[in-house]
């Protein structure tokens, strides 16, 4: 046992006096593996955090959201009707099921002169056997057996009454007073997000299958048939809700799948993105396969440097398991001190990443951090080590010592290989860089039809306040403010999707060709001119057309209405003037008679992922609780106009937690996960061809010291030092050449794949090619030169001189 120890003592002892050394090559080797393995780390330690959401919640495995697809939309939705479960149970008493409706309300804490907006969950007793929270303080089976009872979160407990613990304390609402029992936190590595919570009432739970309204949750048993299951609730929804007509389908989403895999409207929060997380990983396998490249190549490059030492061991009687032990020990030593440096980079460099990815990531040595970093420096140090151990320990003793060292063509053709994958990558993610920026700006820059400079948007007031009639003065009150332009409401907010649809009857069409179920919104007066959606045909809603506004007589109603252009084609008008003035009939639980008034361009609501819908726009005419106001103003005079708004909504709501912000902000934040990915794919792709340059100048280094003298000689010949430099430099052109090769018809496929997800997509030329390969070589050669100038830059006698 002693003699083990000694031995690897002695091994220990000789690997560092043999790094000490050779201290550029141990410097490099340290830079290349610290700095790939900080970043890797990072983007392990992020993919690890976005992996693990909703995984804390009981039985989270075996719970599935319930989401509705509306054919007649395309769209896919995470809510659908309270009444659903039921549905569910009667096909399979096994389910169990938990609902919960986002709702508000208006509260005063004691001693507040104006009430504030409180949005809460409604949630049933069983919430908790679903959903993991931390209660803070008080009893949340209070709250969950009284409706007149309130849990408060953390930060709403601190906006309301100063600080955290609040339980026993009140909130007068409009018709009663709410005594909160509890303060919780919710995971962060949640999808829900509630400022409060409270019983849901058996009327809100009682409602009809027509009313989507819900979020809906169920534990399924482990042998139940998903899909006998889901056609069943579908044919019964459809057959209850919508006279038998295929409008919806029922379908699962996991509960641990719903942070990655859904974007959808009315999610809780905004949920991460696969998309993002797989490119993530594949960054971080690329930093540590060019870091590890890096180290395989300069431990060939400077094998020929050990033979002799090898040569004299194997004489000793020293085996090649031995001489392999040594070099791979010497391989994890610098690994293992990279592993040290790289701790030092993350600690200095978790806030600034926090920021980036938007995550409260933390550092446990003792935890995944630790495992993480430790891990990935064994790997890094066995892979990137055992083809040099295994090289450099083969060699045949009597040839080395006789002087007849023959590295054989495996090792060169390795190095090269290698460095062909380095130049590959890096032109795959200059372009892919490139192209990404090229594509989110094309996102945010894109015609969508409407208008969102100077746009202003007045979120979640309640309907009676504007789409009631009796209620316009609001409305009229906000145009007449200086610097106001236009002044409009919207039942839907413009940046994320449609809220409802509606079956047309059209003059001429039969049944059988009769248009599908088409995408509605109600709007108020001035509509077009506070969008600025491009009018083609026909008027606005005009505030001096009071007949304009939706009005109702005892069988149905009436009111004015605009269409898209598709809509009117589709209709059959290939004369979009034809249009104007027809009636059409909406046909649901109020029919309403619409006269068309105008015909405007297409508009994309939501993100580019979607396609753009065929829309009816109805005036005054609206079933969703909550609208919006949107508000054109003079760009010279926002700021004041903004500030006048505020007061008079304040001062006619009664509220001063009004939430407002610009269009142009609610735009840009549809692509935040497409900005998110632009800045990590650039910040390490950028590190990325840093460590390949780091990789290319020992590589070039070693190379020049090795030609010195053929340097020398060609001096001598007459030859000038860029014809040398550029003599050095051609191998490594040549495989950046192969690089490219095979670089860009790969690239171009995948960013085929990835772009065809947009309805709205740029154009990647040629150009975008070439720059990549021209910067390529640049990188290249500059890296190459500048290794080379210094040895071609030597007096020919001195170097002809050295033996």
């Amino acid at each position: 046992m002693n003699n083990h120890l000694l031995m690897f003592g002695s091994y220990v002892k000789t690997g560092l006096r043999a790094l000490l050394r050779q201290k550029v090559h141990l410097a490099l080797n340290l830079i290349g593996l610290s700095v790939g393995l900080a970043a890797a780390v990072l983007i392990l330690l992020y993919v690890q955090f976005e992996s693990g959401y909703d995984q804390m919640h009981p039985k989270a495995q075996n719970t599935y959201r319930v989401e509705q697809y509306f054919l007649p939309l395309e769209q896919r939705f995470p809510i659908s009707s309270p009444a659903i479960l039921a549905e569910f149970q009667t096909l399979d008493s096994r389910i169990q099921g938990t609902r919960m409706i986002e709702d508000s309300m208006k509260v005063r804490p004691q001693g507040s002169e104006l009430p504030l907006n409180l949005g809460f969950l409604a949630i049933e007793p069983n919430f908790t056997e679903f959903f993991g929270l931390e209660v803070v303080s008080g009893d949340l089976t209070k709250t969950l057996s009284n409706p007149g009872n309130l849990a408060l979160s953390i930060k709403q407990s601190m906006r309301l009454f100063g600080h955290t613990d609040s339980v026993g304390a009140t909130l007068t609402g409009n018709k009663q007073t709410y005594t909160v029992t509890a303060v919780f936190k919710l995971p962060e590595q949640s999808h829900l997000e509630a400022d409060a919570l409270r019983l849901a009432s058996e009327t809100i739970l009682n409602q009809s299958l027509g009313i989507n309204n819900a979020y809906t949750y169920v534990h399924l048993p482990e042998n139940v048939d998903k899909n006998s299951l889901l056609k069943g609730v579908s044919e019964a929804l459809n057959e209850k809700a919508y006279d038998g007509k295929a409008t919806s389908e029922i379908q699962f989403r996991p509960l641990t799948d719903i942070h990655l895999h859904s974007q959808l409207s009315y999610e809780f929060k905004t949920n991460g993105s696969w998309a993002t997380l797989m490119t993530a990983s594949v960054l971080a396998l690329l930093l540590l396969i060019i870091a590890g490249i890096n180290f395989i190549n300069m431990s060939i490059a400077r094998s020929s440097l050990r033979a002799k030492e090898v040569g004299v061991r194997k004489t000793l009687g020293a085996t090649r398991w031995q001489l392999f032990t040594q070099f791979m020990l010497e391989s994890l030593i610098v690994a293992f001190i990279a592993g040290f440096i790289a701790a030092i980079l993350v600690e200095f460099g978790i806030s600034a990443f926090n920021g980036l990815v938007n995550r409260p990531i933390t550092l446990d040595y003792l935890g995944s951090f630790g495992f993480l970093l430790l891990s990935c420096s064994t790997v890094i140090g066995v892979l990137a080590g055992i083809y040099p151990a295994l090289f450099i320990s083969s060699f045949s003793a009597r040839r080395v010592l006789s002087g007849d060292l023959q590295r054989g063509n495996t090792a060169v053709w390795i190095r090269k290989g290698l460095l062909v994958a380095q130049g590959a990558i890096t032109v795959a993610l200059l372009v892919g860089s490139v192209i990404l920026h090229q594509q989110l700006n094309t996102l945010l820059n894109q015609n969508v039809g409407y208008q969102t400079d100077a746009r202003l948007v007045v979120h979640n007031i309640k309907n009676k306040h504007l789409f009631w009639s009796e209620n316009s003065s609001l409305i009229n009150e906000l145009r007449a403010l200086p610097g106001v332009r236009a002044a409009s409401i919207l039942d839907i907010d413009l940046t994320k999707t449609f809220s409802q649809v509606a079956q047309l009857n059209i003059p001429g069409k039969t049944q059988s060709d009769s248009l599908p179920p088409v995408a509605n919104l109600g709007a108020g007066f001035d509509f077009v001119k506070a969008t600025g959606i491009n009018l083609l045909a026909g008027r606005d809603f005009e505030p001096s057309r009071q007949a304009d506004w939706f009005s109702t007589s005892e069988k149905q109603g009436k009111a004015a209405a605009i269409v898209t252009e598709s809509l009117a084609r589709r209709a059959g008008y290939s004369n979009l003037n034809n249009v104007i003035g027809e009636s059409w009939l909406i046909n649901d639980t109020m029919p309403t008679e619409l006269n068309i008034v105008g015909v405007v361009s297409d508009f994309q609501v939501g993100s580019a992922l979607g396609k753009v819908e065929p829309v009816i726009i109805v005036a005054g005419r609206s079933p969703m609780p909550y609208a919006n106001i949107i508000l054109h103003l003079e760009p010279m005079t926002v700021s004041a106009t903004h500030d006048e708004i505020e007061r008079l909504l304040a001062q006619r709501l009664n509220r001063i937690d009004i939430r407002m912000s610009w269009l142009s902000s609610d735009f840009a934040t549809m692509y935040h996960n497409q900005q998110r990915l632009r800045t990590i794919i650039t910040l390490f792709a950028g590190l990325a061809i840093l460590l390949t340059c780091v990789g290319l100048f020992g590589l070039a280094a070693f190379s020049a010291e090795q030609r010195a003298k053929e340097v020398a000689m060609r001096k001598v010949l007459g030859a000038t030092r860029l014809q040398i430099v550029n003599t050095l430099a051609r191998e490594y052109i040549v495989l950046m050449a192969i690089s490219v090769v095979i670089a860009v018809p790969t690239t171009y496929f995948l960013v085929e794949r990835w772009l065809a997800e947009f309805t709205v997509q740029t154009h990647h030329s040629i150009f975008i090619y070439l720059g990549a390969s021209i910067v390529t070589f640049g990188l290249c050669w500059l890296t190459v030169a500048g290794t080379s100038a210094r040895v071609a830059g030597r007096k020919p006698g001195l170097v002809l001189r050295q033996t």
